[in-house]
């Protein structure tokens, strides 16, 4: 006979998978707002439209700064949402570089040795945890939300008062980001999206190790 326990622990596991798979969610359609203004961005940038274009590409990070907090009120955090916010914040990021470039070739030009070191940042964890777990990670860590919320204002006075500073620290902060993220990748037993920190994957690496 099936016990109240088993029953009740096959309820819960049911809601996960229909959790994770409920793909068309308020908080989902921001993230998928994010990735629809790409084209935009895109066209205000070669048109060189420089306020129209950080007009738009300030809808977009404001949308990135309400998707994950929405999608935890609204308990609606979904694997697909995880990696549908990390593509949005690769396309977004992408953009600002292509806008920097094509807008503002001098503070483009004047910076590229910190934005060449942001990029492989970038690229590295992408690398180990392609190799390690055959997937792109998406842990949304402290230190990335911390680095995502800088470089908005560090990006806009770099191009409206031609002060790089502020961006050069950003852009050099994310080295830690990168450290970390090679570092979860290194500790996690399995892939996992939406991590707090090394010290979350340490967590989980030591439960499922006494398990």
């Amino acid at each position: 006979m099936t016990s109240k326990k088993t029953l009740k622990l096959r309820v819960i596991e049911k809601n996960q998978v229909a959790t994770d798979n409920f793909v068309l969610n308020f908080p989902n359609v921001i993230s998928s707002f994010r990735v629809a203004l790409s084209p935009v961005l895109i066209f205000l940038a070669i048109q060189k439209n420089d306020h129209l274009f950080l007009w738009v590409l300030s809808a977009s990070l404001l949308t990135d700064c309400f998707d994950g907090y929405v999608a935890r009120y609204l308990k609606q955090v979904t694997e697909f949402g995880a990696k549908l916010d990390s593509w949005a914040d690769l396309i977004t990021y992408s953009l600002m570089l292509f806008g920097l470039l094509l807008i503002w070739p001098a503070i483009f030009n004047s910076e590229v040795v910190f934005l060449l070191i942001a990029f492989s940042c970038w690229i590295v964890p992408l690398l180990v945890c392609q190799s390690r777990f055959g997937r792109f990670p998406s842990y949304h860590t402290c230190a990335a939300k911390i680095t995502a919320i800088l470089i908005a204002p560090a990006y806009f006075i770099a191009v409206i008062y031609s002060n790089s500073l502020f961006l050069r620290g950003v852009l050099l902060f994310y080295i830690w980001v990168a450290l970390e993220q090679v570092i979860i990748t290194s500790i996690l037993p399995r892939w996992q999206s939406n991590i707090a920190g090394f010290w979350t994957a340490a967590l989980i690496a030591r439960k499922e190790g006494d398990v």
